[in-house]
């Protein structure tokens, strides 16, 4: 055992120092109030932010605090922890059965028994009635049915023969669209008769003349060809000879027709 630390001051009994407990901490700013720009509360409201101006003051925002939205129902003072529901206590007790009792029948005239077999009908009954006599006489007797007033005809009416409003305004309609769609088309003809005009001879003559140069330049050329056609160049080259002195001769037969028209991509009023 260890008796380096004992000592005769250890038994008196040392007096216990008490620490101050400081004050709980509270903020200088309004707990009740959400923070700045923020979002929260303001669902099905028509503010975007709550609290923009960060102030401090109730005035500053607006917190729509809603029942049960933070945790849960707010529990009343007449809640009980001891006070809780035990077993069985909310069912009911079970129905004792009772004897079926068949209820009294109604007061009411009974029906005639079944005849007995001994029974026998009463027959030979006749009547002196004249039934069509008696039918007549009801007739003639008889209160005339008090006769219904006819119904309007349609014809009568005061909108018998008339057009209706709805037609009118859907005539009318149509009436402006087609006028519309026909001015634009006028507009469109007006358009492509100015960006066309007719060729003049000089003009004309002028192309035809260089047109046939460059046939004969070609010819020229295709002329100069060997006969023996034997590589895939040669082939080649005459083939394109053909082809444009092709759509040269083609050029020349439409530029001989009486009139032509020429397009004028230069007008400043082309829709193109």
């Amino acid at each position: 055992m260890n008796l380096s630390n004992e000592c005769v001051y250890h038994l008196i009994p040392r007096a216990q120092e008490v620490v101050a407990k400081p004050p709980m901490y509270r903020s200088r700013h309004n707990n009740r109030l959400p923070p700045s720009c923020s979002t929260f509360g303001i669902s099905n409201t028509t503010r975007a932010l709550n609290n923009e101006s960060g102030g401090n003051d109730d005035q500053d925002a607006q917190f729509d605090k809603k029942a049960h939205a933070t945790f849960g129902r707010e529990v009343v003072a007449d809640i009980h922890p001891e006070r809780f529901l035990k077993k069985g206590q909310s069912t009911l007790p079970p129905v004792q059965p009772k004897r079926f009792v068949r209820p009294a029948a109604p007061e009411q005239p009974r029906k005639s028994g079944v005849p007995q077999r001994q029974e026998r009908p009463v027959m030979g009954l006749t009547t002196e009635k004249n039934f069509i006599v008696a039918n007549a006489v009801d007739n003639i007797l008889a209160v005339p049915k008090k006769a219904t007033a006819p119904k309007a005809l349609h014809m009568t009416s005061r909108k018998a023969g008339k057009v209706p409003k709805y037609l009118t305004s859907i005539k009318q309609e149509i009436a402006a669209e087609n006028e519309y769609i026909q001015r634009l088309q006028q507009n469109n003809q007006q358009a492509e008769n100015d960006q066309m005009q007719p060729m003049s001879e000089e003009a004309k003559a002028e192309i035809v003349a260089g047109l046939k140069r460059r046939w004969d330049e070609i010819h020229k050329a295709y002329q100069a060809l060997t006969f023996n056609v034997d590589s895939v160049n040669k082939v080649q080259r005459k083939e394109g000879l053909e082809v444009e002195m092709e759509q040269i001769e083609k050029a020349i037969q439409k530029l001989t027709k009486k009139t032509i028209f020429i397009y004028n991509d230069m007008n400043p009023y082309s829709y193109y």
